[in-house]
């Protein structure tokens, strides 16, 4: 990952970190800077993203390919063209209902644990 003032450039194939979030679940954390991250995640058919909420990151969420089933505070499915915005305090969890499923997440304030 590349940073110099007020631009950060992150590659796919050399990205800050990857790993494996839950059990079918691929993060990786493509672009970090001082307050905001780029994150890509891969979801297999049945996979989980356990209800969580962040208590001062708003996370919004673009569905590149696939399907998911969001649940907690609120409850729909969202497919591939579709997007979201979860706020601080908002219980929300993903299911994966397709094959494969490319989530593009965006975190600001990044998400510390993410970055190490």
């Amino acid at each position: 990952m590349e940073s110099v003032e007020n631009l950060t450039v992150g590659t796919w194939d050399n990205p800050h970190r990857i790993e494996q979030a839950y059990e079918g679940i691929e993060r990786r954390v493509l672009c970090v800077d001082e307050e905001t991250m780029q994150v890509h995640y891969t979801v297999e058919a049945g996979a989980v993203f356990p209800e969580h909420e962040h208590a001062e990151t708003k996370q919004t969420v673009y569905v590149v390919e696939g399907a998911i089933e969001l649940f907690g505070d609120h409850e729909r499915t969202l497919e591939a063209g579709d997007s979201f915005i979860v706020g601080p305090g908002v219980r929300h969890g993903v299911r994966g209902l397709a094959d494969r499923t490319e989530l593009l997440d965006t975190f600001t304030p990044r998400i510390e644990r993410y970055v190490r």
